[in-house]
């Protein structure tokens, strides 16, 4: 096979496979690569100022004074470097350098504690007396304006006044359009690319073989192949980076089978050796008589974890109350795992009553990854004086019944009507009661 058909082969390949995995870190970073705002999916902002915000951000940007936002009402939303929650020009400073490797310009963030700007490593000392005596409000529904009013004046400092805006009719609160214009974009580039390329092949074919026109019968395929793995790679990309704290309402679209299933009696589920926030163990809560979930999460992450955790939720809750499974959550973060973590996720995250945190030993812990199969690693990185660490882990969940025998598996995104269905199917097998 040649260099070309293997590049392209590996470009399909990676365009059809979803990644079971993420960094988890810092959320604003993971938005912000394609989109020209973060706000909190839960920040409890006025609808008509987000959309202003919005508004405000598109009408600088064809003022040709491009700037993204970052709103960050609470150290929560701070992810893994909750550090420099108050710190807003320091987290602006970190921030602009996360995102340098796909964005080089102007860098705004709000928090309760003031305004921080970033410009690809310039001095931004003009724009920090334009944002002098700028006031933000109290709660978090005072961060909108703030950051309004802060477009505003850099705009204008920059020589790009704007007039008074509205909010843009049918826009999707929270959403940019630079995700689709980067998929449609790609697009058009790979389809020029193969055009070319098919020109240039024919025109040298007649001018070796002047009788023998046309293509052979594979290289059509390959250049279809190849059309098709690019555009798909590039829309892959462009889906990733979309906004994913709105994500979970659309996962019911989602297929409505798992990945992988297994007949009764046939794999024993393994043992989880690893106690709960109390300390109390768990190992007797698998094979009880009861169905149980068992997934991996990280008390930190703000991106696809607190997503999981609500379509878990929702398959949970759409269960009779007396055939509920118990969902066992186990950490990938070892230093994550403290009671004040668990407790503050358990209250953003609405998680239901049957969610239980499991921890242990770090040894404990990845021997429970391994047994379940789930890849876990730390990655390190160092940005403005600041230390993170990302967990990237295998985003999964097993579903296990009464008698301890594992019988489905999900790998994210799934659905909550696709865990609810295998539950129910569970159900139908358990006479009810059968529970300790």
């Amino acid at each position: 096979m040649t260099l070309v058909r293997l590049l392209v082969v590996s470009l399909f390949v990676c365009a059809l496979c979803t990644p079971s995995a993420r960094a988890d870190g810092d959320p604003a970073s993971d938005v912000l690569y394609a989109q020209r705002m973060f706000v909190p999916a839960d920040a409890s902002f006025p609808r008509p100022a987000e959309q202003q915000l919005l508004a405000v951000l598109a009408a600088s940007a064809r003022a040709g004074y491009p700037i993204k936002v970052a709103v960050i009402p609470s150290s929560y939303d701070l992810g893994s470097v909750g550090a420099l929650w108050g710190k807003p020009r320091r987290y602006a400073l970190f921030l602009g350098i996360e995102l340098s490797l796909a964005f080089h310009g102007r860098l705004l963030v709000v928090m309760p504690a003031g305004l921080g700007v970033y410009h690809a490593g310039k001095a931004v000392a003009e724009e920090r007396r334009a944002l002098a005596g700028l006031k933000i409000g109290s709660g978090p529904g005072g961060l909108a304006p703030a950051a309004i009013g802060a477009v505003r004046r850099l705009a204008a400092a920059g020589g790009h006044p704007l007039a008074p805006a509205r909010p843009e009719p049918g826009r999707e609160t929270g959403h940019s359009t630079d995700a689709p214009r980067l998929a449609v974009a790609a697009a058009a580039v790979c389809l020029l690319a193969s055009l070319l390329w098919l020109s240039r092949h024919r025109l040298t074919r007649r001018r070796r073989s002047p009788r023998k026109r046309g293509l052979t019968p594979s290289r059509p395929f390959w250049i279809a192949l190849s059309l098709i793995g690019l555009c798909a790679l590039a829309a892959d990309v462009a889906l990733l980076r979309t906004r994913t704290t709105h994500a979970a309402d659309s996962i019911t679209a989602l297929p409505t089978t798992p990945g992988t299933t297994w007949p009764a009696h046939t794999r024993t589920a393994p043992r989880i050796e690893l106690v709960d926030a109390e300390g109390r163990p768990l190992a007797e809560r698998i094979g009880n008589g009861r169905t149980t979930i068992v997934t991996f999460i990280d008390p930190l992450c703000r991106n696809l974890c607190p997503l999981e955790a609500q379509v878990l939720n929702r398959a949970t809750q759409a269960m009779p109350a007396a055939r509920r499974p118990q969902i066992l959550a186990v950490s990938v973060n070892p230093r994550a795992d403290t009671r004040a973590n668990f407790r503050l996720d358990t209250r953003r995250w609405h998680l239901v009553p049957e969610w239980t945190w499991a921890t242990g030993s770090r040894a404990r812990l990845a021997t429970t990854w391994r047994d379940y199969l789930i890849d876990v690693q730390t990655i390190v990185q160092r940005a403005a004086g600041i230390t993170v660490r990302k967990i990237v882990h295998t985003e999964a969940s097993y579903i296990i019944d009464g008698q301890g025998y594992t019988r489905a598996l999900y790998l994210w995104p799934y659905s909550a009507k696709a865990v609810t269905a295998t539950l129910r199917s569970l159900a139908d097998e358990t006479p009810a009661g059968r529970r300790p």
